[in-house]
């Protein structure tokens, strides 16, 4: 089935992208009045000195993860040349069960 976007929607033949410009037009009013109610509002105000915030001892350890995989480099270059290795002696082989495997579980 073909649905044609460009053709026109209703019977008196207005067109798609006019019922889009309409919606637009009335989108940017929206926007201009929102912009000003917030320019009304007053600032919120600072967070006290005294407020504290404490990671639970779980966030803590994912910071501390986080920090040990920046410095990591993002590319394994002993496995790249490894497999580079194997390509060029002709012992690089696919298991396509393996990938087919888990390109499903990745739908999951």
């Amino acid at each position: 089935m073909v649905i044609d976007f460009n053709a026109s929607n209703n019977a008196n033949g207005s067109s798609r992208s006019a019922q889009s410009g309409a919606a637009a037009g009335k989108r940017d009013a929206g926007l201009e009045s929102a912009s000003k109610d917030q320019a009304n509002k007053a600032p919120a105000s600072p967070p006290a000195a005294d407020t504290a915030v404490k990671l639970s001892s779980q966030a803590q350890q994912l910071q501390a993860i986080e920090e040990r995989l920046r410095d990591l480099p993002e590319v394994d270059s002993e496995r790249v040349a490894q497999i580079r290795q194997a390509i060029a002696q002709g012992n690089y082989s696919v298991d396509s069960t393996r990938i087919a495997d888990k390109l499903l579980n990745l739908e999951n």
